[in-house]
């Protein structure tokens, strides 16, 4: 987004719409700074039980939101105007876009078609699976070919600083 100015997947064009709150915005660095967060932490590299661990917590944070929170919410108010009604999704005051985790329906904004797992208007059962069966495809490609590699590499950067303090 930095280099060209535009969302290329679109999985985090929604920090850029209108009635996206500041908080909403911090809260989604979490992304960037938890995994090199634990890495430090753990002092140890990535194996194959981080990825199975992770397969257990996507698909429980996953079903998770979609049972206890809807995909948007209305917020009343007095005026309940058509024209108020019609410009509500636009401002975070009257209109909360919640769908956490994705675990309502894709963002209108993924536009890959390989991606999309939701054209053909499935089911809440089959809606989850395909969510949670690309999900982990994709997160298997990033541990292979980023994370775990990347992990062995701090470290035995990390390593050789701290055992030349000692030496």
């Amino acid at each position: 987004y930095f280099a060209t100015g535009r969302f290329p997947v679109g999985v985090a064009k929604y920090l850029t719409w209108t009635q996206t709150l500041w908080i909403d915005k911090m809260t989604c660095t979490h992304h960037l700074w938890t995994i090199p967060l634990a890495l430090y932490g753990s002092r140890q590299p990535l194996t194959l039980d981080s990825y199975k661990l992770n397969v257990a917590i996507v698909a429980t944070h996953v079903l998770l939101s979609r049972w206890l929170t809807s995909e948007s919410i209305m917020i009343a108010s007095k005026d309940a105007s058509e024209e108020q009604s019609a410009n509500a999704r636009q401002d975070p005051s009257k209109y909360r876009y919640l769908n956490v985790n994705l675990s309502h329906s894709l963002w209108k904004d993924i536009k890959l078609s390989f991606v999309q797992i939701s054209r053909d208007e499935p089911g809440c059962f089959q809606y989850m699976f395909r969510l949670l069966l690309r999900w982990q495809v994709f997160n298997l490609m990033t541990f292979v070919l980023v994370l775990r590699p990347l992990s062995h590499m701090l470290l035995s950067i990390s390593y050789v600083r701290s055992s030349d303090t000692y030496t």
